[in-house]
């Protein structure tokens, strides 16, 4: 009866309602899963808070640093007035430490079950909010990294002995699975001894089915191909104009600076030394942020220095970081200017990395045949983002949750799930809906055309894969934008004409 009031209430305006709720009422559809992706900084932790709070739903996070208790700035986990009540899973939820057993085999096995449990059991939407956008796809499609070792293997994969030399563990991978090879530079360590192991298990257990085959249907294995919510799920993508979103992040990391980001890596370091056994050691603070930062590359770290200590700020602070805190070395010009430079690679890292999580967008869930996909809807946040004093309310709500709660209410009326849902706060979901009636529901993206080999090679082509130069005794580059800016430098250059004064010569002598 209290629904009946509510849906009376909520679409008293609209009188097909009435028919379209008596005709999916006998339908149990399950709510939706709702995935808010983009690049940092574009508010995605906002638009999934906002429609939690419309729609009853609870947020789930997906980034993996995120994961971590600790380092909220750092972080930039959302505040407690931020979540403004509303539920939030797998958020600061593991020490430091359990980044040694971390991976996104783990953030399945936790995040799995709170999505059934959401859906099922609460009857509420499960919103999946974060940039980790690889974590995103293993809980979408159900076939992500099938053909790699699953977590059940982990153990045993581990146990597999590989040549010492890394030159012999290349050319294994490459007799093994060419495929792989060609994706990985024979330096890659770490890369290239996971790739050979998981090759090795999976020719020794599924000789029939290795990496290297094809796809039935005659689709390539690099994509997903089997949503785990089929025609259940949507996809929204925050994104933003590149010049406007550069600005945004640059004042973002000059108020984390403000607002304790020095201290915080400070204490966190200070708790971290004083838990690993090396602290006892006679080594200086400079000696040992070396040591951390060092093994946290390394493929052999038998801690797993992994998760929370990828954050960026670690490595871009490890100079200043190095200097005691509150020692009038870092007050020093010299210190000073430390810090200066510190918050610049800060900068510069939040950009390339706002540019990794579009392309994994636009690469793996855009770029891929129509089938096995989910549909992606874009959302531009520019003209939010504009305003001075953060996203602005107006711009937000007509440009961004508008179409975002259209997008979801008709998915719930299409499914018969709105009959069973509990709608938080239904005046406020009736105005955004004014703002984006059916008639301005926004479209999902268009699929790109998967490139071939031959386009791969093509001008322009930025994709990953391995270009060697035998000019310069055969040395390799994995991007294309590097081969061809060492083509036009001038090492190159001079190499060219030693060997053409060479030939010549060799041409007179004949």
């Amino acid at each position: 009866m209290f629904l009946a009031t509510v849906y009376k209430y909520l679409f008293k305006r609209d009188k097909s309602f009435t028919v379209m709720l008596q005709a999916t009422a006998h339908l149990s559809g399950l709510p939706p899963v709702v995935a808010v992706c983009g690049s940092t900084g574009t508010g995605k932790s906002k638009l999934a808070v906002d429609l939690a709070r419309i729609f009853s739903g609870e947020v789930i996070n997906s980034d993996a640093i995120q994961l971590y208790e600790g380092l909220s700035i750092a972080t930039n986990k959302v505040t407690e007035e931020e979540a403004a009540g509303i539920t939030h899973h797998l958020l600061g939820t593991f020490s430091a430490q359990w980044a040694a057993f971390g991976d996104v085999h783990k953030y399945k096995a936790a995040c799995l079950p709170l999505v059934d449990k959401i859906r099922t059991n609460i009857g509420r939407i499960p919103i999946l909010v974060g940039g980790t956008h690889y974590y995103l796809e293993a809980i979408l499609w159900s076939d992500f990294l099938a053909a790699y070792t699953s977590s059940n293997e982990e153990g045993e994969s581990r146990n597999i002995l590989l040549p010492s030399e890394m030159s012999d563990c290349y050319t294994l991978l490459q007799k093994l699975n060419p495929q792989i090879a060609s994706q990985l530079h024979p330096n890659n360590e770490r890369k290239v001894r996971k790739a050979l192991r998981e090759a090795l298990l999976s020719s020794s257990k599924q000789p029939s089915t290795s990496m290297g085959d094809d796809l039935k249907f005659g689709y390539p294995r690099n994509r997903s191909y089997h949503p785990r919510y089929p025609d259940d799920t949507l996809i929204l993508w925050v994104d933003c104009d590149l010049a406007v979103l550069d600005a945004r992040l640059d004042s973002r990391v000059d108020n984390m600076v403000r607002t304790g980001l020095i201290h915080e890596l400070d204490l966190f370091l200070k708790n971290y030394f004083t838990e690993r056994e090396f602290s006892k050691s006679n080594q200086t603070r400079s000696d040992q942020l070396n040591r951390l930062f060092t093994e946290t590359c390394s493929v052999n770290d038998p801690s797993g220095r992994r998760g929370i200590l990828q954050t960026i700020g670690f490595k871009e602070f490890a100079d200043y970081l190095s200097l005691p805190p509150g020692s009038a070395e870092r007050e020093s010009q010299e210190g000073q200017q430390m810090l200066t430079a510190a918050i610049e690679k800060v900068k510069v890292a939040t950009r390339q990395y706002a540019r990794r999580q579009i392309k994994w967008i636009t690469n793996r869930f855009l770029r891929r045949p129509e089938f096995g996909c989910i549909p992606v809807y874009r959302l531009d946040v520019t003209e939010s983002m504009k305003s001075t004093t953060g996203l602005s309310s107006d711009t937000w709500d007509i440009n961004i949750l508008a179409p975002a709660c259209r997008l979801i209410f008709d998915h719930l009326v299409d499914s018969g799930a709105l009959a069973q849902l509990v709608i938080g706060n239904p005046a406020r979901l009736n105005t955004l809906l004014d703002l984006c009636p059916p008639s301005a529901r926004p479209r999902p993206c268009d699929f790109l055309p998967m490139r071939d080999d031959s386009a791969q090679i093509g001008a322009g082509s930025s994709v990953d894969c391995l270009f060697s130069c035998t000019v310069c005794g055969n040395r390799l580059f994995f991007r294309r934008a590097d081969f061809e800016e060492h083509m036009r430098s001038r090492s190159h250059q001079k190499r060219i004409s030693k060997l053409r004064r060479r030939q010549l010569l060799n041409s007179i002598k004949c």
